[in-house]
């Protein structure tokens, strides 16, 4: 049976445009295409789809037009939307996406939905109850109508035995103490970039203070995503780098929602923690060499043909 990955929150519609960063006053811009796509955790699931994972979606989209079109995408891509919620009157959260591909940088400008809160309904516990991994990001921890479901998720995850994947973000840093230290107590895995190691190390910003952190969290796993240098691994008795791969960079939007995909479906799969960096920085590198995300997350094929190519000997099992 495919294993079964639930994600919790951060549904987001993205409106994607190729610009020239930075975009100033007055110096007006037309870009040469406009991308409509699941971003967020979007990417990540349909990243699991297309490594065959099932893959369903917990939390809130509008009745908006931008909701209309997130829902219809995720279905027709396979995820379970079933357990979402959608109140009269509510809206999406949006995200312009505008990409630099000359530069490689990318800037998000977004508004979070709106509607009354939300809490965990019947068919979102089926959901987790279902789970082979739960997954969520940081971003969704700041929207205020998901506090009493994210909430009410990590005191069934407290009572579980699936693990809990999560992406810490760029915005990780609003949350207080104590919300960072329940996070951690409750998550098996934490991923973040070297710039976000911050908000979970009381404003530390090394490798040295990842595993300090262990010495608090000895459960835990910390998964540092360097961008093309790759990744580096830490837990109890693992200090692990996993170098990355050349490949001509058109886009690094998405990259990390789809490395994270791809990084539980490998430890879900049973492979080696060497092997489950190295997958995942093939899935991140075969993201940045396309354009958008969401619906262009890369295939199983696409991240062998990295694999094959630096000749790690790494076969998937999809």
């Amino acid at each position: 049976m495919p294993k079964r990955l639930v994600s919790v929150g951060d549904l987001v519609f993205d409106f994607m445009l190729q610009v020239r960063l930075p975009v100033v006053a007055d110096a007006h811009q037309m870009s040469p295409v406009l991308q409509l796509e699941p971003g967020g955790a979007g990417t990540t699931l349909l990243a699991a789809r297309n490594l065959g994972m099932e893959a369903a979606a917990i939390g809130a989209i509008g009745v908006d037009v931008q909701g209309q079109l997130l829902k219809s995408m995720l279905d027709e891509a396979g995820v379970d939307t079933t357990a979402l919620v959608i109140l009269p009157e509510s809206t999406t959260t949006t995200v312009i996406s505008l990409s630099d591909r000359d530069k490689a940088g990318h800037v998000f400008l977004g508004v979070h939905g709106r509607s009354r809160d939300i809490d965990l309904i019947p068919a979102a516990r089926e959901k987790l109850a279902e789970a082979d991994a739960v997954f969520m990001a940081g971003y969704s921890l700041l929207e205020q109508r998901m506090a009493g479901l994210n909430s009410s998720v990590l005191s069934y995850m407290e009572r579980s035995e699936t693990p809990l994947y999560i992406d810490v973000g760029p915005f990780l840093g609003q949350l207080d103490g104590a919300q960072v230290d329940r996070l951690l107590s409750i998550a098996d895995v934490a991923m973040m970039t070297d710039e976000e190691i911050q908000f979970v190390a009381d404003g530390e910003s090394d490798i040295d203070a990842c595993r300090r952190l262990l010495e608090r969290y000895s459960h835990l796993q910390i998964v540092i995503k360097l961008g093309a240098a790759g990744c580096h691994l830490l837990a109890r008795e693992l200090d692990l780098p996993c170098p990355g791969f050349a490949v001509d960079l058109v886009d690094t939007i998405g990259a990390g929602d789809a490395f994270d995909a791809a990084f539980i479906w490998a430890q879900l799969h049973g492979y080696s923690p060497a092997e489950c960096g190295t997958i995942a920085n093939a899935m991140g590198a075969a993201q940045i060499s396309r354009a958008g995300a969401g619906r262009n997350a890369p295939t199983e094929a696409d991240v062998q043909s990295i694999l094959n190519a630096n000749e790690t000997g790494i076969q998937l099992s999809c």
